[in-house]
């Protein structure tokens, strides 16, 4: 607030009410008033006054007088300049007595916010700026006052808001893990928004790499996943869906860049058996895409043993980067599906695939299990987001651990460590219903005896 003071020491103050005007992005198109008022001022007979602000921000639309001088009285000046940004009042009344006391609005200003926002974390600001200020009392004598500023600030604010929950803090190997959360935008759900997900394991290799919808994602991408196809191998790289365990396994992916410009395109895949145990997620190829141009590359991963036979599903992404540096989706995923085989072993048994209902727009939602064979110990899970609103570009990004623990984590709290070790020692050589039989520790075949093999267990793997 810019306190001037007019005319040597006076209480008659002309001010700006409210002398602060706050909004939040986006706010393109709204309205706001403030009036220009006048408070303890003796025999007014005259005034005049010039209101400047920032036109790159603000329209004035609107100005409505009010009678505050007794009438009758004249607007000499009631001009609204949107070039110079000025508004210009001036009036005198011709009553008789013309002179007025007391406090009241001028007149009443509309504006117009005419911008779109600041760019997150900056804010915007401009004066509401009084200037040439004159009072005249019916002597025609200049009235001494004050005169106060207003200010109108835009806050930005992180419009695009990312939240990512897991279920539990620490699983067992093959136990369903459920990652999920909202993408909103000023707190309401985004319902075409695209979620880029990758969970790291502890030695940091990526586990899994998707890409989720939050409801309907738009048609129009300026990069897609044009197919993933699952193929035979060289030279040919025909199509083909099934594939035995123990051999090798290929997948075309083909991505296109739609834009008038290259792109720089991370497409990776995730490769998932009917358990929705994650078997491979890797980048098929890294590079700029001309514009209007496609490219594609052949990826091939050997299927393990411990692959559950039955249908399997890959998913194919175009990511900017990955989501740990920051990268994010340019479209939708695209999956294909396939069978694995049993060859020659007893392999695993054929499972059916295990999903979760549909959610609520502006959720994402995946679950996927781990194996027994995946390392113990923090997982990361990355999610980033992007959104163009008002030709702003925002962005989110979020981060949760989860704990993946064994049947040597006995009490499951997400490290084997002496009280696991404990445990299974105080239920040593016990069966069911023995007095000091704890299911808990009962790990390694042959079950129902706890015995030192099961100590062993908790042994080799403490402090993990």
């Amino acid at each position: 607030m810019i306190i001037t003071s007019v005319g040597g020491q006076s209480t008659t103050k002309l001010y700006v009410d409210p002398p602060k005007t706050e909004c939040w992005i986006p706010a393109f198109g709204e309205n706001f008033m403030v009036n220009v008022t006048i408070a303890n001022v003796s025999d007014l007979q005259s005034f005049e006054f010039k209101l400047y602000w920032n036109t790159t921000l603000l329209d004035l639309v609107e100005a409505e007088l009010h009678s505050f001088l007794n009438p009758l009285w004249v607007p000499t000046k009631n001009e609204i300049n949107e070039t110079l940004g000025r508004y210009w009042l001036n009036e005198t009344s011709v009553a008789d007595p013309p002179g007025k006391s007391g406090s009241g609005p001028l007149v009443t200003l509309t504006f117009k916010i005419m911008h779109c926002g600041p760019i997150w974390p900056e804010n915007l600001t401009c004066a509401l700026d009084l200037a040439d200020t004159e009072l005249a009392d019916s002597n025609r004598d200049l009235i001494s006052h004050e005169v106060y500023d207003g200010e109108y600030i835009c806050y930005s604010t992180s419009l695009l808001s990312l939240t990512t929950i897991t279920d539990k803090p620490v699983y067992n190997a093959n136990e369903i893990i459920h990652v999920y959360g909202n993408l909103t935008l000023e707190f309401s759900p985004v319902q075409d928004g695209l979620v880029a997900l990758e969970i790291d394991n502890p030695l940091n290799q990526v586990t899994v790499i998707r890409t989720l919808s939050t409801g309907n994602p738009p048609a129009d991408h300026t990069v897609e996943i044009v197919e993933v196809t699952p193929c035979g191998g060289p030279p040919n790289y025909n199509p083909r869906d099934w594939f035995y365990i123990g051999t090798t396994a290929h997948f075309n992916v083909t991505v296109k860049n739609n834009d008038n410009e290259p792109r720089m395109v991370l497409a990776t895949i995730n490769v998932y058996d009917v358990n929705l145990t994650p078997l491979i997620a890797l980048s098929v190829f890294k590079l700029s895409i001309p514009s209007g141009s496609t490219s594609w590359g052949i990826c091939s991963f050997y299927i393990p043993d411990t692959a559950s036979i039955g249908n399997a599903s890959v998913y194919a992404s175009a990511l900017t980067e990955w989501p740990r540096d920051g990268g994010t989706a340019y479209c939708p995923e695209e999956n294909a599906t396939f069978e694995i085989r049993e060859s020659g072993g007893a392999g695993s048994t054929t499972g059916s695939p295990q999903t979760l209902g549909s959610s609520p727009e502006g959720m994402y939602n995946l679950t996927f299990t781990l194996g027994s064979d995946e390392r113990l110990g923090n997982y990361i899970v990355y999610t980033t987001s992007d959104y163009t609103i008002y030709g702003y570009y925002q962005k989110a990004a979020n981060n949760i651990t989860f704990k993946l623990g064994g049947p040597w984590d006995v009490n499951s709290d997400g490290v084997v460590d002496i009280v696991d070790l404990t445990i299974v020692a105080l239920a040593l050589w016990s069966q069911p219903g023995d007095e000091n039989w704890d299911p808990r520790a009962d790990i390694a075949e042959p079950y129902g005896l706890i015995d030192i093999v099961d100590l062993t267990l908790v042994s080799i793997h403490l402090w993990e």
